[in-house]
């Protein structure tokens, strides 16, 4: 085993964001009835309306970002918790 991943990720060389997006047909489709639908609202509102609107998606992101570092959290420790069973078994938790 080597420690190339642990190299890189120290040295800043690893950048977890560089993985593929994978869009698949269901992904793309509901991409666009999204756009779809913002476009129809944004046609009857005010500039004022669309500024709020703007600000909500806006904070909807920043949500959205916190949940996906918290679904991957759990993930790497649920991982990390069965690599540990499986090279040491269960009573070295």
């Amino acid at each position: 085993m080597t420690d190339e991943t642990i190299k890189d990720l120290f040295y800043g060389n690893l950048n977890l964001f560089d993985r593929p997006m994978h869009r698949n047909e269901e992904y793309k489709e509901a991409l666009n009835k999204a756009a779809e639908a913002r476009d129809a609202l944004e046609a009857t509102m005010t500039d004022e309306q669309k500024k709020l609107l703007d600000a909500y998606v806006d904070k909807h992101s920043t949500v959205s970002c916190h949940l996906e570092y918290s679904a991957f959290l759990v993930g790497y420790k649920t991982a990390t918790r069965l690599l540990s069973e499986a090279i040491f078994g269960k009573e070295h938790e």
